[in-house]
């Protein structure tokens, strides 16, 4: 699996979701995020926001969400194409909010490959509520090589 998920219990995360293993960057200071693959094909994603993540509401602000859509993203694109991407554009339709502390999961989904674009679109949601909408456009680059 590309960017394998460590195995850690924490509390508050739904069985069966793993950590990003590659927490190097922005990508350590911003999550941690999580994942779990799908007996079908695809990952969920997930992230249990904490006082870092909130603004002066308490509740999760907004540039947190976009870090972990936009990271969920690339996760996806990189394990559908076996290559390295960036992002290109990305829009967010911001839609509701929810309580630092609260499971927060992404729907992201594939919507089209070319030669050197992949384009793709989420919804994040707590719970039932819908938090974000996003969609999209990232580069493809050379194959992706796993470390180690």
């Amino acid at each position: 699996m590309v960017f394998a998920a460590m195995r850690t219990k924490t509390s508050g995360i739904p069985s069966g979701f793993n950590s990003f293993a590659n927490v190097d960057g922005y990508i350590g200071r911003n999550g941690p995020y999580y994942c779990k693959e799908r007996d079908a094909g695809g990952f969920d994603y997930g992230f249990l926001p904490d006082h870092r993540h909130g603004n002066p509401n308490d509740v999760i602000h907004g540039a947190a969400l976009l870090g972990f859509v936009d990271t969920a993203f690339g996760h996806l694109v990189v394990a559908s194409t076996q290559r390295y991407c960036a992002t290109v554009s990305l829009n967010t339709d911001f839609i509701g909010a929810t309580d630092v502390g609260s499971w927060v999961d992404a729907e992201v989904y594939l919507k089209k490959l070319t030669g050197s674009m992949a384009f793709v679109g989420a919804e994040v949601s707590c719970g039932d509520k819908l938090l974000l909408s996003a969609t999209a456009i990232f580069r493809l680059f050379a194959a992706y090589k796993a470390p180690g």
